[in-house]
């Protein structure tokens, strides 16, 4: 049994630059002395790039085989990183008959900021500007965790673009 099930996805698996934000959130989990764990080889797609494009039966297929692997596991709540697999593991899967807590991991991180069982104490960027990804923040209502996490970095500003929150641009 662990708290959280780190959920991966194909872009935090595969490609080289989301590996490395995928290391840098197993990096804070331990951090934070979070017990967590991630599926391996049994995390597939979550199946909403095959819905998106019309393919029902290969999101289906995904979905009832990623639940199968999820269902043999005890833990808490799933963190992902994607706001795509946030959005279809939180608000699809359920109608599949899973239902677990699901957040996004700005959400974990800023949480942890704020209980201080994690620390930013080195300076990124003198400004920083944010995008607020559609499946984030306009599908999942997630606008405020990425600035606060911006906030608590030290000397830095953050620039809001012309249309953010609510009036985003979309990816």
């Amino acid at each position: 049994h662990v708290d959280v099930l780190l959920w991966v996805g194909c872009s935090g698996a595969f490609h080289p630059r989301n590996q490395e934000t995928s290391r840098a959130m197993v990096k804070i989990l331990h951090a934070a002395g979070i017990r967590f764990a991630i599926l391996g080889k049994e995390e597939l797609c979550c199946g909403d790039p095959a819905r998106r494009l019309g393919d029902e039966v290969l999101f289906r297929k995904l979905a009832r085989a990623n639940i199968k692997a999820l269902k043999g596991y005890q833990f808490n709540k799933i963190v992902t990183l994607c706001p795509h697999c946030l959005n279809t593991l939180k608000n699809e899967y359920p109608e599949l008959g899973y239902q677990k807590e699901v957040i996004h991991a700005t959400e974990l991180v800023d949480k942890l900021i704020r209980k201080e069982r994690i620390t930013l104490n080195y300076q990124v960027a003198d400004r920083m500007t944010l995008h607020d990804a559609c499946y984030l923040g306009r599908y999942n209502q997630v606008y405020q965790p990425p600035r606060n996490i911006c906030q608590a970095v030290p000397e830095n500003e953050i620039k809001e673009t012309d249309r953010n929150r609510e009036d985003g641009f979309c990816c």
